[in-house]
């Protein structure tokens, strides 16, 4: 038994003998392991169960892993480690940036997996803390309504990602309301604030972008050191 307790985890790796050698490592620590090979594969193991962590390669047969991530990310509730041979910082960077809470390079030693696995896996639970006031969409103002019906017309045909609907959408459960960088890290990439991490800021900066090419009149302003408002909404 581990300290995190029964894990069901998924594995989504092209390389049989390796999938293979880490379904019979984590047996040992009272895992579970589900293998996928392929997309097709993977897209039926994701719809059975009920996982408290994911394991994906990235170079596929099929497929690219980056994008069969992104594509199922709504699908998918609990953490997302990459697994690769691609070891540039450009490519750890994308995975991470497309919400994922680890990339480890190939090849990798299995008690340093069963570390990352462990120190990602308790992410699961508590939730992070949120604000004391959460407004549920129904009692929004209608005018942040109709924002984030345009912004979800827009996720659907993929000029958001899942990452940029769900900050916006953040954001507009408080409106008015400073959230602070500490807030926003923990409920994008799963874990404590460190203090240097910028992904808040570039995801930020990234969505007011795409934001302004859309003609979605939404701005954030940065109160320095503390955190994030959402504010030029039409309707304000």
């Amino acid at each position: 038994m581990n300290e995190c307790g029964y894990l069901n985890i998924l594995l989504l790796e092209d390389d049989i003998q390796l999938a293979r050698l880490i379904v019979q490592f984590l047996s040992q620590y009272d895992c579970s392991v589900a293998h996928a090979e392929n997309s097709t594969e993977f897209e039926r193991l994701l719809k059975l169960g009920n996982y408290d962590l994911l394991i994906s390669d990235v170079v596929l047969p099929d497929t690219n892993g980056f994008k069969l991530i992104e594509h199922f990310r709504e699908e998918i509730s609990c953490p997302v480690i990459f697994l690769s041979a691609l070891g540039d910082t450009a490519d750890q960077i994308r995975g991470l940036e497309l919400g994922a809470h680890d990339y480890l390079v190939k090849p990798i030693d299995p008690e340093l997996l069963w570390a990352k696995i462990k120190v990602n896996a308790r992410k699961r639970l508590p939730p992070a803390a949120q604000p004391a006031r959460v407004v549920a969409e129904a009692e929004l103002p209608e005018h942040i309504r109709l924002l984030l019906r345009s912004a979800a017309d827009a996720h659907k045909q993929r000029q958001l990602t899942y990452q940029d609907y769900s900050l916006l959408k953040l954001f507009a459960e408080f409106p008015g309301e400073m959230l602070s960088r500490d807030f926003l890290f923990k409920q994008m990439v799963g874990r404590e604030f460190d203090g240097q991490d910028r992904t808040v800021d570039m995801r930020i900066f990234r969505l007011r972008k795409k934001l302004k090419r859309l003609g979605i009149d939404v701005g954030f302003s940065s109160v320095r050191g503390r955190g994030y408002v959402m504010q030029g909404i039409g309707g304000q």
